[in-house]
């Protein structure tokens, strides 16, 4: 039995067990997915593994997206927990259902900064490497002809500073982890798509605009050294009263690298609303436009291959980590549908910035 018989075979236990009763209630034109496909445009989700065995939090997936981005069954501490022991239940579900629901998959992530305790004490830079390629390539490999895109590399720099980030990786290997890890990806996989991924590009201040300078002098040198990067993903997770779109430097950021030949993906978008309170002219319908204008952005101005949603209901998310107000009125990221699963305006802004493709 071939990778793909073995997927299409898995026991879909925690699958959306009334997905064909979805489909034919609720048909793909109600919801955004048919004006992507229309498009020929890749639009996605993240997804939880509960979200799968719950058939209204389905309904939604099925009728809005057509690709899916595993939110946690693919990163290291999910797959790799032990030296060289791998798991792949999780992620082999979610690979399953979109699958069963004709959804491209997008892989997150494969290099990321938070990894196992065990690898965060390796001290010794040739065994970090082993253990690098050993487990890029276990990943990458078994999701061949499935997974089509990758977020190799994320989150190389700092939160909210300009520098490479002092991960083990960067500690033990310089700043040359980055290139290596796109190679290994790519020896994986040769077909695939390969992404660095990265926090803050789209917003304006003088730190992420130097953030926006540091990641194409990254690419660029990769570029020139004929590593294997297809992309760079805008993760654009919005704080409504804090950030600001950038369109000028965002633009100007996408537009570079569409000159060097790289695409551009938005990977993470939401919004939250801890911070609403320094915007008083703030209103729920403002959401569309945080959503609209960044897509747009991209479209006009990069080589954009893909938006992807960091949720896609607000009731079936996981409470927002910054916090809650003292009301208790702010506890989810801000997706597309609400606690009740009532459309937001995000929903009309991503439908107007798709129409416009």
């Amino acid at each position: 039995m071939n990778r793909r018989e073995f997927l299409a075979s898995i026991p879909l236990a925690l699958s959306c067990v009334q997905a064909g009763t979805v489909l034919a209630r609720a048909p793909a034109e109600a919801g955004l997915r048919a004006l992507a496909d229309s498009k020929s445009f890749r639009f996605g989700s993240a997804i939880d593994l509960q979200n799968i065995g719950d058939p209204g939090a389905c309904e939604f997936y099925v009728e809005n997206v057509n690709s899916i981005t595993p939110r946690n069954e693919l990163k290291w501490k999910a797959t790799e927990k032990s030296p060289g022991v791998f798991s792949f239940t999780g992620a082999d579900r979610v690979v399953a259902f979109a699958r069963k629901n004709n959804m491209r998959i997008y892989g997150h992530t494969l290099i990321w900064y938070r990894v196992p305790d065990w690898v965060s004490e390796i001290t010794d830079a040739q065994a970090l490497r082993t253990v690098m390629n050993r487990h890029i390539k276990q990943v990458v490999a078994r999701y061949k002809g499935s997974i089509d895109a990758w977020d190799v590399v994320n989150e190389p720099l700092e939160y909210d500073a300009p520098d490479l980030r002092n991960c083990v990786f960067r500690r033990l290997l310089g700043d040359d982890y980055i290139r290596m890890s796109f190679d290994m990806a790519h020896e994986a996989d040769p077909g695939a798509t390969l992404v660095l991924n990265e926090t803050h590009l789209e917003k304006k201040s003088a730190i992420f605009e130097q953030k926006r300078v540091h990641i194409l002098k990254i690419v660029e040198d990769l570029v020139t050294r004929k590593t294997p990067i297809n992309a760079v993903g805008l993760q654009a997770h919005f704080r409504p009263g804090l950030d600001r779109l950038d369109p000028e430097g965002m633009g100007r950021f996408c537009a570079a690298l569409k000159d060097m030949g790289i695409a551009v993906y938005i990977t993470e978008l939401d919004a939250s609303c801890h911070f609403l309170k320094h915007d008083q002219g703030f209103t729920q319908a403002a959401y569309a436009d945080i959503f609209r204008d960044v897509i747009t952005v991209a479209a006009e101005r990069g080589d954009l291959q893909g938006v992807t949603v960091w949720g896609m209901s607000e009731k079936y998310g996981e409470p927002d980590k910054t916090g809650t107000d003292a009301d208790g009125a702010c506890t989810k990221r801000i997706n597309l549908y609400d606690e009740n699963n009532a459309p937001r305006s995000s929903v009309d802004g991503i439908r107007q910035a798709i129409e416009a493709m």
